[in-house]
């Protein structure tokens, strides 16, 4: 927890492109399913601005209980041979608006919209939502001719319950500031971020939000040296008995409670079997400098503590911008190295506490760590006294360069769960992580099942199971390249009965299932249509 938030942050715009004459910060309720936070206009979302210094991440929704305090995403890069920095992490660095020919420019449209699954023109953001379209704004395709038509085309991600937008820049110097919270107070960089915030009613769903970020080097000179970092601070109930830790195959960091019982029990903590809460990369940075290009994916995962909760000096919160830089690096502030005090002889490493809280297996919190300031040696300690821990999930490589009209698309969600005890709720959280990578991977698609996301070598329809079938069945498709993909139900007249699967998929295998229960006995046709390929298969449903 932050000890020191200003509730509305006024900026005095000079000589920019036309900008209000103050800027005020604002955020709008998201609470689209079990989960209920906030989005900001700098690029903060998890933190309440209503009231000082409080948390946001509310679950379950309406309890009282809160388990994230703030989260957001810095960028650190050179320019120019200067480090520069977009902070994101307590109060942001970004306002609302893009950057046009070099500069940046706001105006009255460039705000936070928000839309919910049902809306229509009497919600003043569906009916301007077309405003945003042009910078990526989602939207429903419903006349399918490959441009927003309002009234007609569905504002928001398709089957969201609701959908959060905005485009912002950290163009305006007014918005940089050394006290950020993860330093910053440097030159702007130049980006241009386009924020959208999602989630679901499917029961499968409520436990996670979606968040993609879309930054765009907007300057005339090269970003060298790029390093991002999703920069979260985790307070679970209280905020006095944390630890942290990482899934490297699932690129996945999380928090969770030391003991089997947090804080009070009294809102906001949770009590007894507290959960866990993390948050998983699903779709990283990739380098375009190297070739072929590399998908960077989680390339560090550590943290930092308040500066007034103790510990030693290089691992507390960053105050320069070369501090913050290292960091994203995946290194301590004064850039020495973390290690792994389990290993022999002791190991540097990029990943803190990639350890299994309920197997005991690994390196964890609970054993210990090194104290290290200065280089590689320090003292160890063999167990962490618990706390308030921030976690730090890095993308970058010193050989990263974003040139000028680069775009890097970052795709996360926040989630949570509950076990039976407070080391089985991280297991727990990794099996829901799973689901959520299953859903990335189908492409958002609701009711279809992902079996594999490797790209198969050619299109296929196979039989349906069981065949025939009273009145369930399955269908297993695969898809070669990514395109606009149906899967449809006809009868034995050739009338379409049912559209199955209608998306843009990517490539992998897919599994559909087709509940017959409202038709009358016989023979249907189901036809797959991917791209240039089409096949049909014949099934009997028999009552």
């Amino acid at each position: 927890m932050k000890t020191v938030f200003v509730v509305a942050l006024l900026l005095v715009i000079t000589a920019h492109s036309p900008v209000p004459a103050q800027f005020v910060q604002t955020q709008v309720h998201f609470n689209p399913n079990n989960i209920d936070t906030w989005v900001q206009n700098t690029g903060i979302f998890d933190q309440d601005i209503r009231t000082n210094n409080t948390p946001g991440f509310m679950w379950p929704a309406g309890s009282g209980r809160f388990a994230i305090f703030t989260t957001g995403l810095s960028i650190g890069t050179y320019v120019n041979g200067n480090l520069r920095l977009a902070s994101c992490s307590y109060k942001g660095e970004y306002m609302p608006g893009k950057m046009s020919g070099g500069f940046p420019y706001t105006d009255s449209t460039f705000r936070l919209y928000k839309v919910t699954r049902g809306d229509g023109p009497s919600n003043p953001d569906w009916l301007n939502w077309y405003r945003m379209v042009p910078f990526g704004a989602p939207y429903v395709d419903v006349n399918n001719n490959g441009v927003f038509d309002p009234n007609i085309d569905t504002p928001g991600v398709k089957n969201a319950q609701q959908t959060v937008f905005i485009c912002m820049t950290d163009g305006f110097p007014e918005s940089h500031n050394l006290s950020e919270g993860f330093s910053g107070g440097t030159v702007p960089i130049g980006a241009e971020m386009r924020l959208t915030a999602w989630g679901y009613s499917q029961a499968a769903y409520t436990d996670m939000q979606f968040i993609k970020f879309e930054v765009i080097n907007k300057r005339d000179t090269v970003w060298d040296q790029v390093f991002m970092g999703i920069i979260s601070d985790p307070d679970l109930g209280s905020a006095s008995d944390d630890y942290i830790g990482c899934d490297t195959s699932r690129m996945l960091g999380f928090c969770y409670n030391a003991q089997n019982f947090d804080g009070t029990g009294d809102p906001p903590s949770y009590g007894i079997n507290p959960p866990s809460v993390g948050i998983v990369l699903l779709k990283g940075c990739v380098n375009h400098s190297v070739n072929p290009p590399v998908s960077l994916g989680m390339t560090s995962f550590d943290f930092f503590t308040n500066t007034g909760s103790g510990g030693v000096l290089c691992e507390q919160d960053p105050s320069m911008p070369e501090e913050a830089y290292q960091y994203l690096k995946g290194y301590k502030k004064d850039g020495s190295p973390f290690i792994n005090p389990l290993s022999v002889p002791y190991r540097q490493v990029k990943f803190c506490y990639p350890g299994d809280p309920e197997t005991a297996s690994g390196w964890t919190e609970y054993r210990g760590s090194m104290q290290n300031c200065g280089g590689p040696n320090g003292n160890v300690v063999t167990f962490n006294p618990p706390g308030d821990r921030r976690f730090i999930i890095g993308m970058g490589d010193s050989s990263f360069t974003m040139n000028p009209g680069d775009t890097q698309k970052i795709i996360i969600c926040q989630l949570i769960a509950r076990g039976t005890n407070n080391w089985n709720s991280v297991t727990k959280l990794k099996q829901l992580t799973d689901v959520a990578r299953n859903f990335y991977n189908s492409g958002f698609v609701i009711g279809i099942n992902n079996i594999s996301s490797s790209s198969p070598d050619n299109y296929s329809l196979s039989q349906n199971y069981p065949n025939p079938f009273n009145p369930l069945t399955k269908i297993r498709f695969s898809v070669k390249d990514e395109g606009s993909t149906s899967i449809k139900v006809y009868d034995l007249l050739g009338r379409e009965v049912e559209t199955l699967v209608n998306e843009r998929m990517r490539p992998g295998t897919y599994e559909v299932s087709f509940d017959g229960g409202k038709y009358p006995s016989g023979v249907y046709f189901y036809r797959l249509v991917s791209g240039k390929y089409s096949e049909t298969k014949k099934m009997s449903l028999i009552k």
